[in-house]
């Protein structure tokens, strides 16, 4: 027994790479084992149970917590087993712990072969080992790291934070890994690994930090599995989006600059912050996102859509650098995730093969215990979605206006995608990027979170980024390592089916007033909607195509849809003096929208009202970001939709007809909004004169009213752009759906137009 613990003590491994006794005491007090205090010898012996966790040399505070957590756990079972007495505890706490400054272990790739432990050891239970057999040691492994990519990696690192010194820089790192298996090539985790100014130790590849904008090809990518098109607008103006109990939240762009509408690739490739946050907001969701996420194999997120807020889109949450760059190798591998891969090959002493992946032991025996992997591969992600995102993020025309043309995001005769990340505080910088063949991710900034100066991920990550990527590619040796089956892919990403382009609209060219769009360009579309994961490790598509275009209304408003964005409307052009005297209140925060420049006519007025029919862009959802979104169209002369429909009395104005123009709308509440307690004054214009109506009225139906049902009292006088009247909430309403109607009844008792009907609800 004294043989087999004397074994069990030179073999067991203590973490930092010392393994037995001996070698824990040169590495972590920088003396021989027969020397060490008690204390000391206390805290060895509570570190081979967890030592890829407790690691008495990294300066986290948390892991520190934890290391003495369990130095003193020992000290009092050693006093409850009658090993030591409480003097002798208490004088061991009382001399505390002082570790050596400077181990003298030297290594390469230092991170990844202290995190290649615990990959090891995950491994081995996996398969069927238990701890103290690891423990005992005499295996052989064989990993994925290749030492010349993670050499040129750490120097490369090393160089570009050197020159950013005067930025307040002081550290980075990097993964690199093999799209096709998973494989870690290089493993970065920090600028020096000896250095403790920097906490050098800690490994940033493998810790949490914001993210930054590289969230955002996520966003984008649910965005499309949700409905979204790449030809849908997204409106960059100022937005005030409420949140209880709170002040609003107010995003704005890294250049702080508003750039109206736009589509999904110029929003993602310039890396816009308000269309990013209005995608989630609009057709993403939280509790989406989150979930989707996972999916590429960030779980350091959870699913807990309380914690988190639309900043999510911008990098609000914290996951790894490992995790971000495996998640955008699903991008690279056609919506695949392949699960990382550290190991290649365990044999024990007799040389079997105890596991191989992708048959890369060099040598050895198999066994009938032999485990033997091939890559892990699942489809999380629609093929054509992934290569949606892949080609905006390699579009470097698209990204010029924000990044510039010959940024270090360029790379010429590299088919590359590459996101960059800035969070908003300065203390993260991110640059992730892929070929088929490649997958790069880059960090730069503090390990203890000092914000740096000046410095983005176009300036701080991209430069690192950019001279791996052309370095891998200028040499064939290090791009042979990337290859599968003994084959690289070939880099030009591979359209898939159900994929075709279309020519649409520049949103920014459709100047009003507009018979036709002047400027188009190509877009990459899904010929049908996205498929999904079904539950099951499968991945299954809808049996139904995309409706068909709807063709001229047959009631209401003449409206028919050009092409995502882009509607084409039957309007009458309002005088400039009627115009004026058409106010429309501003929502709670925000602006008004300008007059109006034109009314919609609809399909039963159409036969006896002189019209136009023109295109517009689409409005945002809200009636706050519409009215932004319309101030900034009129500022740049941008066709955007009209907002009222034209009355009798205004047609007959517009006309040349004298009089007061007969106007009914509500602005407030907005279609389907819902009601909070205590109710909300209606917003609106009833306007009239006595020798057109009497009066005007409100009634609702719905809940707990089975018919119009008039609220207040009736009004003999003209509101314009006021209150009309007080709409109760609950409880003094049931939950439900719900109708408000304004109505101008005339001389004769009849409504003097139609009733403009609002729907609402009560929740």
């Amino acid at each position: 027994k004294d043989e087999i613990l004397e074994m069990y003590l030179n073999e067991i491994y203590y973490g930092n790479l010392a393994y037995g006794a001996e070698a824990a005491a040169q590495v972590f007090f920088g003396k021989p084992a027969r020397e060490l205090t008690l204390g000391e010898a206390a805290l060895l012996a509570g570190l081979p149970q967890s030592p890829a966790e407790l690691d008495p040399l990294n300066p986290d505070p948390v892991i520190q917590q934890e290391v003495e957590n369990r130095w003193r756990g020992v000290l009092e079972a050693m006093v409850d087993e009658k090993f030591i007495t409480i003097e002798q505890r208490d004088e061991a706490l009382r001399q505390g712990l002082r570790f050596a400054e400077n181990s003298n272990v030297t290594f390469r790739a230092p991170h990844f072969t202290v995190w290649v432990q615990g990959q090891l050891e995950d491994l081995m239970t996996s398969i069927g080992y238990s701890p103290e057999a690891i423990a005992l040691g005499g295996l052989q492994v064989y990993t994925t790291i290749d030492l010349r990519i993670n050499d040129m990696a750490q120097d490369v690192v090393r160089e570009q934070v050197n020159k950013l010194q005067a930025n307040n820089v002081g550290n980075g790192a990097v993964v690199v890994l093999k799209p096709a298996t998973g494989e870690v090539l290089a493993m970065v985790g920090s600028k020096d690994y000896d250095d403790d100014a920097i906490d050098g130790r800690v490994n940033v590849t493998t810790a949490r930090r914001q993210p930054g904008s590289t969230m955002k090809a996520f966003t984008y990518a649910a965005a499309l599995e949700r409905g979204m098109t790449p030809g849908d607008i997204i409106w960059d103006t100022r937005t005030r989006i409420g949140l209880p109990g709170q002040e609003p939240y107010e995003p704005r762009n890294y250049d702080g600059v508003f750039h109206g509408p736009m589509p999904m690739r110029t929003a993602l490739a310039n890396s816009y912050n308000i269309p990013a946050v209005q995608t989630l907001r609009y057709n993403v969701g939280v509790d989406y996102l989150l979930s989707f996420v996972q999916r590429f194999g960030v779980q350091s997120l959870g699913n807990d859509a309380g914690l988190y807020g639309l900043s999510l889109t911008l990098g609000g949450g914290d996951i790894t650098l490992m995790e971000l760059v495996r998640g955008y190798t699903v991008l690279a591998s056609q919506g695949q995730l392949i699960q990382t891969q550290s190991i290649l090959c365990v044999l024990d002493n007799d040389k079997n093969i105890i596991y191989q992946f992708e048959n890369s032991c060099p040598s050895g025996n198999q066994t009938d215990k032999t485990v033997n992997r091939t890559r892990a591969a699942s489809q999380v992600l629609d093929p054509r979605i992934a290569f949606i995102i892949s080609d905006i993020l390699r579009d470097n025309v698209a990204r010029t206006p924000a990044m510039n043309q010959n940024s270090p995001l360029y790379t010429p005769g590299i088919n590359s995608a590459v996101k960059t990340g800035t969070t908003n505080d300065v203390k993260d910088n991110w640059t992730v990027g892929y070929t088929r063949n490649v997958a790069i991710g880059v960090w730069v900034g503090n390990s203890r979170g000092e914000p740096m100066v000046n410095t983005s991920g176009l300036t701080g990550a991209a430069p690192i980024w950019n001279s791996l990527l052309t370095r891998i590619y200028a040499d064939q040796d290090l791009k042979a390592e990337f290859a599968y089956n003994g084959q690289l892919f070939n880099d030009e990403f591979e359209v898939p089916a159900g994929t075709s382009q279309r020519q649409i609209c520049n949103h920014s060219s459709l100047q009003d007033p507009a018979q036709q769009c002047p400027s188009r360009r190509t877009e990459w579309f899904m010929d049908s909607p996205a498929g999904l994961p079904d539950g099951n490790g499968g991945f299954s598509y809808p049996q139904t195509g995309f409706p068909p275009p709807a063709g001229v209304p047959t009631s209401g408003d003449y409206i028919i849809q050009e092409e995502p964005g882009v509607y084409r409307v039957l309007v009458q052009r309002i005088p400039d003096n009627i115009a004026a005297m058409i106010q429309i209140p501003a929502q709670p925060g925000s602006i008004p929208p300008p007059s109006p420049r034109y009314c919609r006519i609809t399909v039963e007025q159409s036969a006896t009202t002189p019209g136009e029919q023109l295109l517009f862009l689409a409005p945002p959802p809200d009636p706050g970001d519409s009215a932004q979104a319309e101030n900034y169209a009129r500022s740049a002369n941008l066709a955007f939709m009209p907002t009222i429909q034209c009355s009798p009395d205004l047609i007959n104005a517009s006309a040349g007809g004298g009089g007061v123009v007969v106007t009914a709308f509500i602005t407030s509440p907005q279609p389907g909004q819902s009601i909070p307690e205590g109710g909300l004054p209606v917003m609106g214009t009833a306007q009239f004169d006595p020798s057109q109506a009497q009066f005007y009225g409100l009634a609702i139906r719905g809940g707990q009213f089975l018919d119009w049902t008039t609220i207040g009292e009736i009004h003999y006088n003209s509101v314009v752009n006021g209150q009309l009247e007080f709409l109760a909430g609950p409880p003094g309403l049931i939950p439900g759906n719900y109708e408000l109607r304004l109505v101008i009844v005339g001389l004769d008792g009849q409504p003097v137009q139609p009733p403009y009907v609002v729907p609402f609800v009560i929740n």
